[in-house]
């Protein structure tokens, strides 16, 4: 979920991240097999059976000034219902410009 006050930009690709990229920061990301950007939430689909770890992106902007609750990742396996996590939630301020 996206705390009130963000909307996604884009997905990164993982062209635009690695060495060379727009996004070089981020390091080597993975493509997910289904990424989608909806109006409140980042949707993705991976495949963990093989056990290494997947790291994915998204960029998201700032559109409304305040201070929001930072809602929790939510992972979770949609053929086995009972193997999910949910990380904890935070705090987040976007100022207002000027």
């Amino acid at each position: 979920l996206l705390p009130p006050g963000f909307e996604i930009e884009a997905v990164v690709d993982p062209a635009d991240a690695g060495r060379t990229g727009p996004y070089a920061w981020l390091g080597r990301i993975n493509a997910p097999r289904v990424a989608e950007a909806r109006d409140d939430r980042f949707v993705a689909a991976i495949d963990l059976r093989n056990r290494r770890a997947e790291r994915i992106a998204y960029l998201v902007r700032a559109v409304t000034p305040g201070e929001y609750t930072l809602p929790g990742v939510v992972v979770q396996d949609m053929y086995a219902v009972d193997t999910f996590a949910r990380s904890d939630t935070g705090r987040v301020v976007i100022a207002p410009r000027g």
